[in-house]
């Protein structure tokens, strides 16, 4: 059987925190939005950013900008902030070349988390992107580690890895779900119930590579 490995996108694969930071800045600069907009919306989007998030922002601050042109900006903004590591990049066509599936499972609005992974690079280096808002469930939810397994073309069966920097949605739902799971470190001492513990999504895909029967 193919070997499988999932991977979380925003402070995974990408950078998110560190783009979100300053795209806000500079989506408001842009529109000449004053310091209080500038923090609402950090702490609004401080874990995720959709439509939604711009209609509070109209009515609360009377924005006239429309809500649709206000979040193709901020798309836009965002899929240039983030960046993906050169070892990530190659690390992932390392994995495929050696006849792993490779998925990205995401939480996350379906245009920015694609255009995030255009900007990056990773569209063209993975086999499936399982996106929450598309498929109507969330990490840590199992049905998503599901829907995953079947668009990547694995379906019928469950196995393989999931990597990321969350406890709760990447370790817990992946346990849940039947994959064994590799924990992105925070860098504190807390103890996560993962397989591996490692410092970045380079550490990780070595790792896998260097598994062996890690079979799907």
């Amino acid at each position: 059987m193919q070997r499988l490995a999932f991977f979380d996108l925003d402070d995974t694969l990408v950078d998110r925190s560190r783009g979100f930071r300053s795209c806000v800045r500079a989506f408001c600069s842009d529109l000449s939005f004053a310091w209080d907009v500038e923090q609402w919306l950090l702490e609004a989007m401080y874990e995720r950013a959709y439509r939604s998030d711009f209609e509070r922002l109209r009515e609360r601050f009377a924005v006239s900008v429309p809500v649709e042109e206000l979040w193709q900006r901020y798309t836009l903004c965002m899929a240039g902030a983030v960046t993906c590591a050169p070892e990530v990049l190659s690390g992932l066509e390392r994995l495929r070349d050696a006849g792993w599936l490779v998925g990205v499972v995401t939480n996350g609005a379906g245009d920015i988390q694609r255009a995030k992974m255009a900007s990056a690079g990773l569209d063209l280096r993975v086999d499936a992107v399982c996106i929450s808002e598309e498929v109507g469930c969330r990490k840590p939810d199992v049905g998503i580690f599901h829907e995953a397994v079947r668009l990547v073309g694995a379906d019928g069966h469950l196995g393989g890895w999931t990597t990321g920097d969350s406890a709760q949605n990447d370790v817990t739902g992946g346990r849940a779900a039947g994959l064994r799971t590799i924990w992105i470190s925070d860098g504190t001492d807390r103890v996560v119930e993962a397989d591996h513990v490692v410092s970045g999504a380079a550490d990780a895909i070595d790792l896998l590579l260097g598994l062996e029967g890690a079979r799907v």
